[in-house]
């Protein structure tokens, strides 16, 4: 019986063992498809990877309405090549010029919303939108240009205009300041010597409430107009005359519709390299500080080239034929004198501002 029952288990252990074998092919049967899944994962890791370079590189524009030669488009041009730099290739600043993107007014309200993403803008039009820099388009408020970057350099009065609650209000801040020289009266025909010069003449300036007031107090009738309009108007006789720095007078070609130049340096009106808060909010804590160091380092950069193209832009003028008209201390008093109520009415919510600048002498 102990026979029988040891030779039934032999059998037995014969005929299970192809299904154990089978059993055993078909876990790693079924563990062959399952040994590619970490591929998927791999596939899926590989297309990130090739991806990551795009995720992590970001493109910015900026936008501003001077010619691509300008000296202050050139320091534009010296920003986007430090924020790659700095950047490790990570950012990459576009530059549009010739109002391509729109004039100052329209590239700022799209810089509001994140639709330009960096703009080279004056202080004029921004102060349409920001009051506060009003305070610095006063005219005749600055002793000189030394005085006038101790003041933008300040943390009093510079740097906390740049990046005032009103300016991120707004949603906009400010990098830096580039130099925009003096602002000169420009005429198609009239030698402008004093205010009494200026009488009824139509004077173009740009699209800020101050201006107008400015050059209404002088006795001419003020007229805000686009840039890209100015030499057609002085032209064809719709204005007499219009008033901005030398550089950008040439660059304009305004030498060949008004070449008679009086030279007043009314005020020293700065531009501005300006970031939209929608882009700022995109970037890392060391991306923003990356594009500030651009931004510092272009802006010491454009006064260089300003402060000498400047010199070269008034044998400019003489060379191409304009007449420079060069005040004495009397005529430009007189100047001064007719923005004097001007600066007491409008300019008495800036007093604390006006008051930091006097110290900064």
């Amino acid at each position: 019986m102990k026979k029988i029952l040891a030779l039934s288990m032999a059998v037995l252990m014969l005929l299970l063992l192809p299904a154990c074998g089978g059993k055993s092919n078909t876990s790693a049967s079924s563990a062959a498809p399952a040994a590619p899944a970490p591929a998927p994962a791999t596939s899926t890791a590989e297309p990130a990877a090739s991806t990551q370079p795009e995720g992590k590189t970001m493109t910015l524009r900026l936008a501003s309405n001077h010619t691509e030669d300008f000296v202050t488009s050139l320091a534009c041009i010296r920003f986007a090549e430090l924020v790659k730099e700095k950047t490790n290739g990570a950012i990459e600043v576009e530059t549009y010029f010739n109002a391509v993107l729109g004039e100052e007014k329209a590239t700022i309200e799209q810089a509001q919303f994140g639709g330009i993403d960096l703009i080279r803008v004056n202080v004029s039009p921004l102060a349409e939108f920001v009051d506060e820099y009003n305070a610095i388009l006063f005219p005749y408020i600055f002793a000189n240009r030394e005085h006038y970057w101790k003041v933008m350099d300040s943390e009093e009065v510079g740097k906390a205009m740049l990046h005032s609650e009103k300016m991120l209000a707004n949603n906009l801040y400010g990098l830096c300041f580039y130099d925009n020289g003096t602002r000169n009266f420009f005429f198609s025909k009239a030698v402008v010597r004093t205010p009494a010069d200026m009488k009824d003449l139509a004077v173009r300036v740009q699209e800020s409430n101050l201006m107008l007031g400015m050059v209404k107090a002088m006795g001419a009738n003020p007229t805000a107009m686009a840039a890209s309009e100015l030499y057609s108007a002085l032209q064809t006789g719709v204005i007499s005359g219009a008033e901005n720095n030398l550089p950008w007078y040439l660059s304009m070609s305004l030498n060949e519709v008004a070449p008679m130049i009086t030279m007043d340096e009314h005020n020293r009106s700065a531009d501005l390299l300006v970031i939209s808060k929608a882009t700022m909010d995109k970037l890392t804590d060391e991306q923003m500080a990356a594009i500030q160091e651009a931004a510092d380092e272009s802006s010491l950069y454009q006064r260089e080239l300003w402060a000498q193209s400047e010199e070269n832009a008034r044998q400019q003028c003489l060379d191409k034929g304009c007449t420079i008209t060069d005040l004495t201390d009397e005529e430009r008093q007189l100047f001064m004198d007719a923005v004097k109520e001007l600066n007491k009415n409008e300019g008495a919510k800036y007093s604390e501002i006006f008051a930091k600048i006097e110290a900064l002498k």
